[in-house]
């Protein structure tokens, strides 16, 4: 059984010139190098039926089994019985990043999103970024401006896997990146700055593309009843050129799915 969540969080540039979910705990009742059994039964027999329209699996001779419930737990009991798995994810908040000007080249912003699972296989999260507001051709010249108008092999625009450390030259950029214990691939640093306002060098940055979804953390394992931090970092900056004045918006949707 897979689970999804979905949460949905705005990211606001603006360029100045203008720029209790309920855990479980459980222990392994037997376990090898190829196999774990988290649960077992005592019974008198059983059976696993199947036809082209149906499949049917009973338990006889089972004792104590049923839900029982209290204002503080749920119990489900007995071998046939469900094994739910629980995952939330947190509401990130909402990004607002620096505005860019004549003077203020560069702006940094993050957003956290904590995952909780008790999930014995773990969990996979992916980001996707909804950049309609902020590709657009703000001038009306019919050319796409705005921070999906760059220009040489450093930007961050139409980049869908490959991943570098931040580089904007004689030219204007939007990119992200991400760090966590669950978060891979994105660099060894733990912030998202180097100093105020200057995105991390010791991240790993790229652009959105379009509505593909990126992985941005993972893990094989259960968590934490406190949750896995994931912080998702956001940057711009402008070299020379400038940005088209403007305030521009982005939509960034995670989904968290048990594996």
């Amino acid at each position: 059984m897979k689970t999804k969540f979905f949460k949905k969080m705005n990211i606001i540039m603006t360029i100045v010139l203008l720029l209790g979910i309920t855990l479980t705990t459980s222990a392994f009742v037997a376990t090898s190098s190829s196999y774990s059994l988290e649960s077992d039964s005592l019974n008198t027999g059983g059976l696993l039926s199947t036809s082209t329209n149906y499949q049917i699996e009973d338990t006889v001779g089972e004792v104590g089994t049923g839900t029982t419930t209290s204002t503080t737990y749920v119990t489900l009991a007995g071998y046939q019985q469900m094994q739910e798995t629980h995952l939330s994810v947190s509401v990130g908040s909402d990004i607002v990043m620096t505005p860019l000007t004549l003077t203020q080249s560069s702006g940094v912003g993050s957003t956290t999103w904590t995952i909780i699972t008790d999930n014995v296989a773990g969990y996979s999260a992916t980001v996707y970024v909804t950049v309609s507001d902020a590709c657009v051709d703000l001038d009306g010249g019919g050319a796409v401006d705005a921070l999906c108008n760059t220009g040489d092999g450093d930007s961050f625009r139409d980049i869908s896997t490959t991943k570098h450390t931040w580089d904007v030259d004689n030219e204007y950029s939007f990119g992200w990146s991400a760090h966590g214990d669950d978060v891979t691939g994105f660099g060894t640093d733990t912030d998202c700055v180097a100093e105020v306002n200057v995105p991390s060098a010791g991240l790993l940055w790229q652009g959105f593309h379009g509505a593909t979804a990126y992985q941005i953390a993972s893990s094989a394992t259960r968590t934490s009843p406190t949750g896995v931090a994931t912080i998702m970092c956001v940057a711009s900056e402008q070299d020379t050129v400038f940005a088209p004045s403007g305030t521009y918006y982005a939509t960034t949707t995670i989904t968290v799915i048990t594996l």
